[in-house]
């Protein structure tokens, strides 16, 4: 195991540093953004549009997570608006929104 790898794995699965979210029914270690909130006026009324993104460990997930599947943090239902994978194939960064936003 290389350097990055190993200080990954000891990042994401340190309390200090990691929170808990449930992905594809599977409640797994996170590493939360901060949020960022934009109220927006659309035609289904006020959005009161939240996104942040989620750092997950790809080894902990069963099957890779898709653009508009759902997750679960802090009893919140999303949904990803985009995802990338790091170049080490280690750590997605999952960014989630509101369930309104972009409606």
């Amino acid at each position: 195991m290389n350097p990055f790898d190993a200080a990954t794995r000891t990042i994401m699965s340190n309390p200090d540093f990691t929170d808990e979210a449930v992905v594809g029914g599977a409640t797994v270690s996170v590493v939360a953004s901060e949020l960022s909130e934009a109220e927006n006026l659309t035609e289904y009324g006020e959005d009161y549009g939240v996104s942040f993104f989620l750092r997950i460990e790809a080894r902990r997930l069963a099957t890779p997570p898709k653009k508009y599947d759902r997750i679960v943090y802090h009893g919140t239902t999303y949904k990803i608006a985009r995802l990338d994978l790091d170049s080490g194939g280690l750590v997605y960064r999952v960014y989630l929104q509101s369930l309104t936003t972009g409606a």
